[in-house]
């Protein structure tokens, strides 16, 4: 898979688009958005309320409210912060060794990321969400990747 279409995944994912909505924006199929991104990816809270809305017709109603008014119902912000706030990530445990690893970079503050540490946070990353990212030259896909590690270094040293 090229490199652009990783890029462009992982970046509508970050604007908070399902998986689906990925596949269809980009044209390729669900799987391939799955596997790039994680199977696990925007489970929350905000995609089970936008389910329920979806299967009950709300959604359908507010959507063509907010297109006669002309304005956004701010239902995929909502939906997002939500998944953020209240992941269903099913996430495999940090090993000690990648805790370890994690601590010593977290403990510089960085403005830059080297190859050599952004393989490794990659292969940390995958381990951690079971996921299949690799390398990239987007910063805003390396930083959103940090900021997940982050929060997973965070909610491990809480739990010492």
């Amino acid at each position: 898979m090229k490199q652009e279409i990783q890029d462009k995944i992982v970046l509508l994912n970050e604007e908070g688009l399902t998986a689906g909505k990925i596949a269809q924006k980009l044209k390729v199929k669900k799987a391939v958005v799955l596997d790039v991104l994680g199977t696990n990816v925007n489970d929350g809270l905000g995609s089970t309320i936008e389910a329920i809305t979806e299967a009950t017709g709300i959604k359908a109603v507010v959507d063509k409210v907010a297109k006669a008014v002309q304005k956004d119902c701010g239902c995929a912000a909502r939906a997002t912060k939500l998944n953020e706030v209240f992941p269903y990530r099913k996430m495999s445990n940090l090993s000690n060794e990648d805790f370890a690893w994690l601590r010593d970079w977290f403990t510089e503050p960085k403005n830059s990321v080297t190859a050599q540490e952004q393989k490794q946070l990659v292969m940390i990353y995958n381990n951690v969400f079971n996921a299949k990212r690799v390398t990239s030259t987007c910063g805003q896909c390396v930083k959103a990747m940090v900021r997940d590690l982050n929060k997973v270094y965070e909610a491990a040293i809480k739990q010492q």
